[in-house]
């Protein structure tokens, strides 16, 4: 489902060339970008805050975007945030990061271009880029080399390929193309 906030009264902007599943759960004010698509059960909750998902980014099932009231959870583009990750904002997710399945994302964390969350990891504060990091609290364990950012720029499109399958076969969430917005 997808709605205006009942809180601030903002409304979900889509671009026409993203893929929402038909179970997706979008609230408030989220912006989302050409190219990214949010599967199924995901829930974008910018009842009280605003979500920004960039191009190309992939929001995998199960997966929550929330943020603290009146601050942003951004996402940037060529992302791909695995099933039942948790990202709480405020925060920033770096271009070409990874965020690992059941991974945790808290407010306050930057998480810098090409970085991997591993799964299950709980991340806080600033994650360095091109850095991998696992564990709970999570911690650095080995630098990536650039090699690592073509590689999750082309997992990043895989995915908007198999979003764009899933429009063609019709099986985007009915009326968010009330929520179009051509710059997007």
């Amino acid at each position: 489902m997808i709605f205006p906030s009942p809180i601030t009264g903002k409304s979900p902007q889509i671009s026409k060339k993203a893929f929402i599943a038909e179970n997706a759960t979008i609230i408030g004010d989220v912006i989302i970008e050409a190219g990214a698509n949010i599967w199924y059960g995901a829930v974008l909750r910018g009842d009280e805050c605003t979500i920004r998902v960039g191009k190309n980014t992939s929001i995998q099932e199960n997966v929550t975007l929330h943020s603290q009231p009146g601050t942003e959870c951004i996402v940037r583009d060529n992302i791909v945030v695995g099933h039942h990750a948790m990202i709480h904002g405020p925060c920033d997710i770096g271009s070409g990061s990874l965020i690992g399945i059941n991974a945790v994302v808290l407010q306050g964390t930057t998480v810098g271009k090409g970085a991997i969350v591993a799964a299950s990891a709980t991340a806080r504060k600033e994650i360095p880029s091109l850095t991998l990091v696992m564990g709970t609290p999570a911690k650095p364990k080995r630098e990536l080399g650039e090699d690592h950012l073509e590689n999750a720029i082309q997992a990043a499109t895989d995915y908007v390929e198999r979003g764009q399958k899933f429009i063609e076969a019709g099986r985007s969430q009915k009326g968010s193309e009330h929520y179009f917005k051509e710059n997007l």
